[in-house]
Protein backbone atom coordinates (compact mmCIF):
# COMPACT_ATOMS: atom_id res chain seq x y z
CA UNK A 1 0.00 0.00 0.00
CA UNK A 2 1.66 3.56 -1.07
CA UNK A 3 1.89 5.90 1.86
CA UNK A 4 -0.66 8.43 0.12
CA UNK A 5 -3.49 5.61 0.26
CA UNK A 6 -1.95 4.95 4.10
CA UNK A 7 -2.65 8.64 4.79
CA UNK A 8 -5.41 8.86 3.23
CA UNK A 9 -7.23 5.84 5.30
CA UNK A 10 -6.10 7.25 8.65
CA UNK A 11 -7.84 10.75 8.07
CA UNK A 12 -10.37 9.61 7.08
CA UNK A 13 -10.88 7.17 10.01
CA UNK A 14 -10.08 10.19 12.05
CA UNK A 15 -13.01 12.62 10.61
CA UNK A 16 -15.49 10.25 10.63
CA UNK A 17 -14.42 9.19 14.48
CA UNK A 18 -14.64 13.62 15.03
CA UNK A 19 -18.16 13.76 13.33
CA UNK A 20 -19.56 11.15 15.56
CA UNK A 21 -18.13 12.74 18.63
CA UNK A 22 -19.59 15.99 17.66
CA UNK A 23 -22.72 14.36 17.14
CA UNK A 24 -22.63 12.54 20.51
CA UNK A 25 -21.52 15.37 22.43
CA UNK A 26 -22.20 18.36 20.14
CA UNK A 27 -21.21 21.20 23.00
CA UNK A 28 -17.42 19.97 22.15
CA UNK A 29 -15.59 22.95 20.87
CA UNK A 30 -14.55 22.86 17.09
CA UNK A 31 -10.36 22.58 17.09
CA UNK A 32 -10.75 24.34 13.38
CA UNK A 33 -13.07 27.01 14.58
CA UNK A 34 -11.03 27.67 17.19
CA UNK A 35 -8.22 27.69 15.63
CA UNK A 36 -9.52 29.92 12.76
CA UNK A 37 -10.54 32.86 15.44
CA UNK A 38 -7.64 33.07 17.33
CA UNK A 39 -5.64 33.55 13.48
CA UNK A 40 -8.60 36.14 12.89
CA UNK A 41 -8.06 37.86 16.39
CA UNK A 42 -4.28 38.27 15.46
CA UNK A 43 -5.06 39.51 11.87
CA UNK A 44 -7.06 41.79 13.45
CA UNK A 45 -4.69 43.43 15.76
CA UNK A 46 -1.93 43.32 13.74
CA UNK A 47 -3.51 44.49 10.74
CA UNK A 48 -1.98 44.68 7.19
CA UNK A 49 1.46 42.39 9.33
CA UNK A 50 -1.18 39.69 9.80
CA UNK A 51 -2.76 39.38 6.61
CA UNK A 52 1.34 38.45 6.20
CA UNK A 53 1.80 36.63 8.84
CA UNK A 54 -1.00 34.38 9.38
CA UNK A 55 -0.50 33.73 5.33
CA UNK A 56 2.82 32.62 5.64
CA UNK A 57 2.03 30.13 8.28
CA UNK A 58 -0.80 28.61 6.21
CA UNK A 59 1.45 28.34 3.50
CA UNK A 60 4.35 26.90 5.57
CA UNK A 61 2.56 23.88 6.90
CA UNK A 62 2.85 21.37 3.98
CA UNK A 63 -0.09 19.18 2.68
CA UNK A 64 -2.29 20.18 6.25
CA UNK A 65 -5.22 22.02 5.16
CA UNK A 66 -5.25 25.68 7.50
CA UNK A 67 -8.04 28.13 7.27
CA UNK A 68 -5.99 31.47 6.20
CA UNK A 69 -7.75 32.16 3.36
CA UNK A 70 -10.42 33.86 5.91
CA UNK A 71 -8.22 36.48 7.19
CA UNK A 72 -8.29 38.34 3.71
CA UNK A 73 -11.78 37.81 3.07
CA UNK A 74 -12.61 39.21 6.82
CA UNK A 75 -9.96 42.22 6.50
CA UNK A 76 -11.00 43.06 3.58
CA UNK A 77 -14.20 43.70 4.67
CA UNK A 78 -13.85 44.74 7.93
CA UNK A 79 -15.66 48.29 9.35
CA UNK A 80 -15.06 50.38 11.84
CA UNK A 81 -17.85 49.76 14.15
CA UNK A 82 -18.32 53.53 15.56
CA UNK A 83 -18.55 55.10 11.40
CA UNK A 84 -18.67 51.86 9.02
CA UNK A 85 -16.04 52.76 7.27
CA UNK A 86 -13.71 50.06 5.82
CA UNK A 87 -10.93 49.56 7.83
CA UNK A 88 -8.45 48.32 5.13
CA UNK A 89 -7.50 48.64 1.22
CA UNK A 90 -8.51 44.80 -0.20
CA UNK A 91 -5.81 45.36 -2.95
CA UNK A 92 -2.67 46.00 -0.64
CA UNK A 93 -4.42 43.44 2.05
CA UNK A 94 -4.31 40.64 -0.78
CA UNK A 95 -0.58 41.69 -1.91
CA UNK A 96 0.40 41.42 1.45
CA UNK A 97 -1.54 38.06 2.04
CA UNK A 98 0.10 36.86 -1.47
CA UNK A 99 3.78 37.73 -0.38
CA UNK A 100 2.98 35.84 2.57
CA UNK A 101 1.42 33.07 0.67
CA UNK A 102 4.32 32.55 -1.57
CA UNK A 103 7.28 32.72 0.98
CA UNK A 104 5.08 30.30 2.98
CA UNK A 105 4.69 28.05 0.26
CA UNK A 106 8.67 27.98 -0.34
CA UNK A 107 9.13 25.89 2.14
CA UNK A 108 7.64 23.21 0.63
CA UNK A 109 10.41 23.63 -2.37
CA UNK A 110 12.79 23.48 0.40
CA UNK A 111 11.63 20.21 1.93
CA UNK A 112 11.88 18.69 -1.37
CA UNK A 113 15.26 19.91 -2.05
CA UNK A 114 16.31 18.91 0.44
CA UNK A 115 15.12 15.30 -0.08
CA UNK A 116 11.98 15.28 1.56
CA UNK A 117 10.26 12.19 2.13
CA UNK A 118 6.11 13.07 1.45
CA UNK A 119 6.21 11.70 -1.99
CA UNK A 120 7.22 8.63 -3.22
CA UNK A 121 10.28 8.16 -5.51
CA UNK A 122 8.38 6.99 -8.55
CA UNK A 123 5.91 10.06 -8.14
CA UNK A 124 9.44 12.36 -8.25
CA UNK A 125 11.01 10.69 -10.40
CA UNK A 126 8.07 11.18 -12.98
CA UNK A 127 7.53 14.72 -12.12
CA UNK A 128 10.88 15.02 -12.77
CA UNK A 129 10.35 13.64 -16.54
CA UNK A 130 7.72 16.04 -16.77
CA UNK A 131 9.28 18.72 -16.24
CA UNK A 132 12.12 18.35 -18.69
CA UNK A 133 10.06 17.05 -21.65
CA UNK A 134 7.61 20.12 -20.95
CA UNK A 135 9.41 23.21 -19.53
CA UNK A 136 7.11 26.06 -20.72
CA UNK A 137 4.42 24.44 -19.34
CA UNK A 138 5.41 23.82 -16.10
CA UNK A 139 5.37 27.41 -15.03
CA UNK A 140 1.44 27.38 -15.65
CA UNK A 141 0.86 24.66 -13.69
CA UNK A 142 2.71 26.16 -10.87
CA UNK A 143 0.40 29.54 -11.53
CA UNK A 144 -2.89 27.82 -12.05
CA UNK A 145 -2.54 25.89 -9.00
CA UNK A 146 -1.32 29.71 -6.90
CA UNK A 147 -4.10 31.00 -8.18
CA UNK A 148 -6.67 28.51 -7.36
CA UNK A 149 -8.10 26.94 -3.62
CA UNK A 150 -6.64 23.56 -4.99
CA UNK A 151 -3.61 22.52 -2.48
CA UNK A 152 -0.06 23.54 -4.62
CA UNK A 153 2.40 21.24 -1.99
CA UNK A 154 1.90 18.11 -4.14
CA UNK A 155 3.39 20.49 -7.14
CA UNK A 156 6.16 22.66 -5.27
CA UNK A 157 7.75 19.66 -3.35
CA UNK A 158 8.44 17.65 -6.08
CA UNK A 159 10.20 20.61 -8.28
CA UNK A 160 12.26 21.12 -5.45
CA UNK A 161 12.99 17.25 -5.58
CA UNK A 162 13.91 17.55 -9.22
CA UNK A 163 16.10 20.84 -8.39
CA UNK A 164 14.32 23.02 -10.77
CA UNK A 165 14.77 26.66 -10.08
CA UNK A 166 13.95 28.37 -7.30
CA UNK A 167 12.53 31.37 -8.99
CA UNK A 168 11.04 29.36 -11.70
CA UNK A 169 8.73 28.29 -8.88
CA UNK A 170 8.56 31.88 -6.50
CA UNK A 171 7.93 34.23 -9.97
CA UNK A 172 4.48 31.88 -10.82
CA UNK A 173 3.68 31.81 -7.23
CA UNK A 174 3.98 35.05 -6.23
CA UNK A 175 1.58 35.78 -9.28
CA UNK A 176 -0.77 33.29 -8.91
CA UNK A 177 -1.37 33.75 -4.89
CA UNK A 178 -1.15 37.52 -5.33
CA UNK A 179 -4.06 37.49 -8.01
CA UNK A 180 -6.20 34.95 -5.59
CA UNK A 181 -5.77 36.99 -2.43
CA UNK A 182 -6.73 40.46 -3.75
CA UNK A 183 -9.66 38.71 -5.43
CA UNK A 184 -10.92 37.37 -2.40
CA UNK A 185 -10.03 40.51 -0.35
CA UNK A 186 -12.33 41.99 -2.76
CA UNK A 187 -15.05 39.33 -2.14
CA UNK A 188 -14.61 40.01 1.11
CA UNK A 189 -15.23 44.01 0.75
CA UNK A 190 -18.75 43.14 -1.09
CA UNK A 191 -19.51 39.84 0.79
CA UNK A 192 -18.68 39.80 4.10
CA UNK A 193 -22.03 41.97 5.61
CA UNK A 194 -23.79 38.58 4.12
CA UNK A 195 -21.66 36.13 4.69
CA UNK A 196 -21.48 37.53 8.37
CA UNK A 197 -25.54 37.56 8.86
CA UNK A 198 -25.50 33.65 7.43
CA UNK A 199 -23.35 32.58 10.36
CA UNK A 200 -25.11 34.53 12.59
CA UNK A 201 -28.43 32.80 12.16
CA UNK A 202 -26.54 29.63 11.79
CA UNK A 203 -26.28 27.45 15.33
CA UNK A 204 -23.14 26.45 15.00
CA UNK A 205 -23.25 23.38 17.43
CA UNK A 206 -26.17 21.81 14.93
CA UNK A 207 -25.51 18.54 13.40
CA UNK A 208 -25.80 20.18 10.00
CA UNK A 209 -23.05 22.93 11.13
CA UNK A 210 -20.83 20.14 11.94
CA UNK A 211 -21.44 17.79 9.43
CA UNK A 212 -20.59 21.02 6.81
CA UNK A 213 -17.28 21.22 8.62
CA UNK A 214 -16.33 17.80 8.28
CA UNK A 215 -17.40 17.79 4.61
CA UNK A 216 -15.44 20.82 3.72
CA UNK A 217 -11.98 19.18 5.30
CA UNK A 218 -12.88 15.42 3.55
CA UNK A 219 -13.19 17.75 0.33
CA UNK A 220 -9.60 19.58 0.74
CA UNK A 221 -8.19 16.33 1.82
CA UNK A 222 -9.73 13.65 -1.19
CA UNK A 223 -8.27 17.01 -3.66
CA UNK A 224 -4.47 16.73 -2.27
CA UNK A 225 -5.14 13.24 -2.39
CA UNK A 226 -5.27 13.25 -5.85
CA UNK A 227 -3.02 15.40 -7.04
CA UNK A 228 -0.40 13.55 -4.62
CA UNK A 229 -1.94 10.06 -6.84
CA UNK A 230 -1.06 11.59 -10.03
CA UNK A 231 1.50 9.41 -11.71
CA UNK A 232 3.44 11.76 -13.93
CA UNK A 233 5.32 9.17 -15.80
CA UNK A 234 1.92 7.66 -17.32
CA UNK A 235 1.91 11.20 -18.68
CA UNK A 236 5.29 11.03 -20.45
CA UNK A 237 6.62 7.56 -20.04
CA UNK A 238 5.85 5.91 -23.48
CA UNK A 239 5.29 8.74 -25.12
CA UNK A 240 8.52 10.27 -23.79
CA UNK A 241 10.66 10.10 -26.66
CA UNK A 242 7.61 11.17 -29.30
CA UNK A 243 6.47 13.96 -27.09
CA UNK A 244 10.19 15.62 -25.71
CA UNK A 245 11.73 17.92 -28.47
CA UNK A 246 15.77 16.69 -29.11
CA UNK A 247 17.49 18.83 -27.07
CA UNK A 248 15.18 18.26 -23.69
CA UNK A 249 15.38 14.50 -24.28
CA UNK A 250 18.95 14.93 -24.29
CA UNK A 251 19.08 17.03 -21.15
CA UNK A 252 16.83 14.72 -19.60
CA UNK A 253 19.17 11.29 -20.60
CA UNK A 254 22.66 13.40 -19.06
CA UNK A 255 20.51 14.16 -16.03
CA UNK A 256 19.42 10.69 -15.22
CA UNK A 257 23.04 9.45 -16.21
CA UNK A 258 24.61 12.11 -13.76
CA UNK A 259 22.25 10.68 -10.76
CA UNK A 260 23.36 7.20 -11.46
CA UNK A 261 26.91 7.75 -12.58
CA UNK A 262 27.92 8.06 -8.50
CA UNK A 263 26.49 4.88 -7.86
CA UNK A 264 28.56 3.15 -10.84
CA UNK A 265 31.68 4.38 -9.56
CA UNK A 266 31.41 4.77 -6.55
CA UNK A 267 34.87 5.12 -4.97
CA UNK A 268 35.07 8.10 -7.68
Amino acid sequence: MKRSDLLLIVVISGLFVYWIAVIIYPWLTSPFNTMYLLLLDISMMMGYAGSLIVSFLGNAIVLVPFPYVGVPFVLGGLRDAVSSVFLFDPTLVGLLAGIGACLGEMTGYVIGYLGGQLLDEKHTEGFRQFVHCYPRATPIVVWFLAATPLPDDVVVVPLGAARYPWWKVFVPQLIGKSMFLVSIAWAGRFGLDWVGQIFAATESTSIVSRSTEVVAILLVVVAIYLLVSVDWSSMTGSRIVGACPTENLKDLEQQIAQDIAPEDNPTG
